[in-house]
């Protein structure tokens, strides 16, 4: 960010620079040239006037001088007087723009660049009094010769501007992030941020870090207490089971009993395992990717055919309306949700209930005839390892994540998810993909 900072300012200290250089030659031109033209009409009424005066064309150069020329046209365009030439030799002057301006209006002007371009002439004539047009002019620096004699000053001005802004951008930069750089020592430290130490509109994202950061801290804290709770409770019943085994105070059917819920507890564990190391996956791999193209209705029968036996010895019934819909994501993660979404309606089910499973528009909603969720309830659903029931959850084998592994699946797919719940009558989830 910083080297970034630094090649903006420069270029555009630079950018600024060269237009203000370009802005101030063309306006010095302009002013230049006004001044020039200006003084041009101003020399040629002069010499007008004078003419009245004078008995021959030859006497008017006494007006002239090395940097005015004067010439003489009669009506029809012969030159009566050059004064840097000689007149009898140059051609018709008619056809040139300013002549024939003067001829018409009274006066004319005209500027045109020289053959080598390095130079340009100025032209101002005045019709006389008898119809003949006195024209003056004079030639200076075309804006071509003036920047090419100008060049060199301009480089050393271009050089100075570059060095100039380099070292001031690196030094406006090295102020402007200054205060930025202390954010991480005061979240490390947990210092108080003032006024004095930060720009006052980055106070507040840095308040809202650090919050962040104690609220992953409490979570982090939480999983882990959560975590070891969800592991000491079988484990605790392992050892149990295990050693009255050891000890000889279960004997025959007992051992084979105890034994038995051993493999169960186990099974828990393993189970308990599985789904934290599955969220922690969905919370580190975001960048899965979502290019499958996944018939909703066609996996949702396949997570029904392999939850079937769950769901009959419960005599619950499972039921999909809908056509095929197709939706753009990944396969796996999709399966994932759904399976989740039914193996939940299954569990917290009434004996002999129902499942409904609609599939419309890119919208999938599972609901079953279950417990419910009390209102106050739903908005925490989906944090890891909440149960409304405790006790009936883990009796019903869950494990407390499989509603957040539906909601990373979702967040990852960018899909809505909604929730409408009963108690006593049942509960409705829909996810909706984009």
């Amino acid at each position: 960010m910083e080297r970034k900072i630094v090649l903006s300012l420069f270029y555009m200290g630079i950018i600024t620079a060269i237009t203000g250089i370009v802005i101030t030659t063309v306006s010095y031109y302009g002013f230049f040239r006004r001044e020039v033209e200006e003084n041009l009409v101003h020399e040629c009424r002069l010499v007008a006037e004078s003419y009245e005066d004078l008995s021959s064309a030859d006497e008017l150069e006494k007006f002239s001088d090395e940097d005015f020329r004067i010439t003489l046209i009669d009506k029809d365009g012969n030159v009566l007087y050059e004064s840097d030439a000689d007149h009898l030799t140059m051609t018709n002057h008619l056809d040139r723009p300013e002549i024939r301006s003067a001829a018409e209006t009274g006066t004319g002007s005209d500027t045109r660049l020289s053959d080598t371009l390095g130079t340009e002439d100025h032209y101002y004539a005045v019709r006389l009094d008898d119809n003949s047009i006195l024209r003056v002019s004079i030639q200076t620096d075309s804006m071509i010769a003036l920047f090419e004699r100008s060049l060199l000053i301009i480089l050393f001005i271009i050089v100075g501007i570059i060095i100039v802004s380099f070292i001031v951008s690196v030094k406006l930069t090295e102020k402007l992030i200054a205060p930025l750089k202390k954010i991480p020592e005061m979240l490390k430290k947990d210092l108080p941020v003032t006024d004095a130490d930060m720009y006052p509109e980055v106070i507040p994202l840095v308040e809202e870090i650090r919050s962040v950061r104690n609220a992953q801290s409490e979570m982090r804290q939480e999983f882990t207490a959560n975590v070891s709770h969800e592991l000491k409770t079988p484990l605790t019943s392992i050892s149990g089971y295990a050693e009255l085994i050891e000890t000889g105070m279960a004997k025959g059917d007992d051992s084979i009993k105890f034994a038995g819920k051993i493999k169960k507890e186990s099974a828990r564990m393993l189970t308990l395992i599985g789904d934290i190391l599955r969220l922690s996956e969905l919370d580190i791999i975001s960048d899965t990717p979502l290019d499958d193209d996944v018939d909703l209705k066609a996996l949702s029968e396949d997570c029904i055919e392999r939850l079937l036996n769950q769901a009959e010895n419960r005599g619950i019934r499972i039921n999909i309306k809908g056509e095929g819909t197709v939706v753009k994501g990944s396969r796996t993660e999709i399966t994932e949700l759904i399976y989740n979404l039914v193996d939940n309606a299954i569990k917290y089910n009434r004996e002999n209930g129902n499942i409904d499973i609609f599939i419309v528009d890119k919208r999938l909603t599972v609901s079953d005839t279950g417990i419910g969720i009390p209102q106050e309830s739903i908005p925490r659903i989906f944090e890891r390892f909440y149960r409304i029931d405790k006790s009936r959850s883990r009796a019903k084998g869950g494990t407390g994540l499989g509603l957040s592994i539906v909601r990373h699946i979702a967040e990852h797919h960018k899909a809505d998810i909604d929730v409408k719940s009963t108690v006593g009558v049942g509960t409705s989830i829909t996810v909706t993909f984009r």
